[in-house]
């Protein structure tokens, strides 16, 4: 009896359908396509066999051998199918090394028929090419964090949704971010600076660069410059933001504006003196015998007053621009103490303050500009005499510990408060103005002071109560044990 061929031949349909549609949606189509036609020339040979079989046997045995060379020669080509199709079992395990970043293993088809060698070589010099591709890119990327990193610049990065894409070492510090991972955060929530959070969002919305400033909230304050800028290309959507801190620029710029006008206030006092004696005498105070030499030495001590304070103007501005050149030498401090108190000792008498040498080694040597080491010597010495009430003390000390040398001036007199201990160094700064100026004083002494003791590589500084006395302390470096 002959089969069913109906059903045979809707079986084999639907067992080719199944093989098309994987070979359609699979890799490697030229590999399926060659299957496929082994595939089909199989089927062919074994469908022939049956029907040689049916047609030809004429008993049931015959009948069975032609099934069963059907079957073998079936079953010995689907075994040929299977093992030419065996290395894609070894493409899907490379390929998953590779994408876990493994590139050191090789995929080898020795022994395998075409196209398999072939295919494994285009796959081995696809992965070469993968891998330094990958390589570059980490070159690239570290690079990029190195300059990133040693800037003195913040630098920010956020996407169209201000979500952080880049923020290098500086921008943390100067925004005093604590979080280490914060890349795809939203910038509102690392960032607590409304200026800046206002800055991205105008520069978002109208696409222009925006520049401003702003002061931390946290101590010590900084001012920080912002230029946000909208990004090119296929992130046009988002923005860099670029930090600068300007804090002593705008001090610099706070200093020169206060320099100026103390500088114009210091000069238009005593001309003011000098233009109104001169107008008193020319207008016939010159014939009053009485007061007429009065107003004379009033002019002549304002024009002194006046010499000196422009005297001062250019050795601070010397000193502070290093045009001014020193004669380096070991200088015996002890001696050259001794040498400003004899020259001072008439002034100290005439206001009634005991000046003096406390407990001074007789040989003190520091390396250094004598006549510079002079200056720094009177300019403490002149204020604390006249700053001493009568009937106080000052005393000058040097000693030397530890390789260094220590300058030190004590007196008894009113004090300073605490208050006025960070600026007491600064140009033209006094405590109180009218009794400075009445004392003969500039104001620029102290500063003086603090910039040629750090011409030295020495330090200042000043220990005082209100109403206790001061002491002022000059450290140098010592060039003997």
């Amino acid at each position: 009896m002959l089969p069913n061929k109906g059903f045979v031949s809707v079986y084999f349909e639907e067992f080719w359908t199944d093989v098309t549609s994987c070979r359609k949606n699979s890799v490697g189509g030229d590999s399926f396509s060659m299957a496929s036609n082994l595939l089909k020339w199989s089927l062919g040979v074994g469908g022939l066999f049956a029907v040689l079989g049916v047609f030809l046997s004429r008993n049931p045995q015959s009948l069975g051998f032609w099934l069963v060379a059907c079957a073998v020669v079936t079953w010995v080509h689907y075994r040929q199918m299977m093992w030419y199709f065996q290395p894609l079992d070894r493409f899907e395990k490379h390929l998953h090394e590779v994408s876990f970043g493994k590139y050191d293993s090789l995929c080898g088809m020795h022994g395998f028929g075409s196209p398999w060698p072939a295919i494994a070589a285009a796959f081995q010099s696809m992965r070469e090419a993968v891998w330094d591709r990958e390589q570059r890119m980490l070159d690239t990327n570290q690079r990029m964090e190195s300059v990133l990193g040693s800037m003195f610049e913040g630098v920010l990065a956020v996407d169209g949704q201000e979500n952080i894409i880049l923020l290098n070492r500086e921008a943390k510090r100067m925004l005093a971010v604590d979080q280490v991972d914060v890349l795809g955060r939203p910038l509102r929530e690392v960032v607590r600076h409304p200026e800046l959070i206002q800055a991205v969002t105008n520069a978002s919305q109208n696409q222009r660069p925006v520049v401003g400033e702003f002061i931390t909230a946290r101590s010590p304050q900084r001012v920080l410059s912002i230029r946000v800028t909208p990004l090119p290309g296929e992130l046009s959507d988002g923005l860099t933001i670029v930090l600068e801190d300007i804090t002593e620029r705008r001090q610099l710029e706070t200093m020169r504006r206060d320099f100026v006008a103390n500088v114009s206030h210091e000069l238009k006092t005593p001309l003011t003196a000098i233009k109104a004696y001169a107008e008193t005498l020319r207008l016939g105070a010159i014939h009053d015998s009485t007061h007429s030499g009065q107003f004379l030495e009033q002019i002549e001590t304002q024009a002194d007053r006046l010499h000196q304070l422009i005297l001062d103007l250019l050795h601070l501005s010397r000193v502070e621009s290093g045009a001014i050149s020193y004669e380096i030498q070991e200088v015996n401090l002890s001696d050259l103490c001794q040498q400003c108190i004899q020259l001072l000792s008439e002034e100290a008498t005439r206001r009634q303050v005991d000046l003096g040498l406390a407990n001074t080694p007789g040989n003190v040597f520091v390396r250094a500009d004598r006549e510079a080491l002079r200056t720094i010597i009177d300019n403490l010495l002149i204020n604390a005499v006249r700053y001493t009430p009568a009937n106080g003390q000052v005393r000058l000390q040097c000693k030397q510990a530890r390789g260094w040398v220590t300058l030190e001036v004590k007196d008894t007199g009113i004090g300073i408060d605490r208050e006025h201990h960070e600026r007491i160094f600064e140009r033209f700064y006094r405590v109180d103005r009218a009794r400075s100026r009445d004392l003969g004083g500039t104001g620029l002494g102290l500063s003086i002071v603090k910039h040629l003791t750090q011409s030295f590589g020495g330090s200042v500084e000043l220990e005082s109560e209100l109403g206790t006395g001061s002491t002022f302390r000059v450290r140098l470096p010592a060039i003997r044990g």
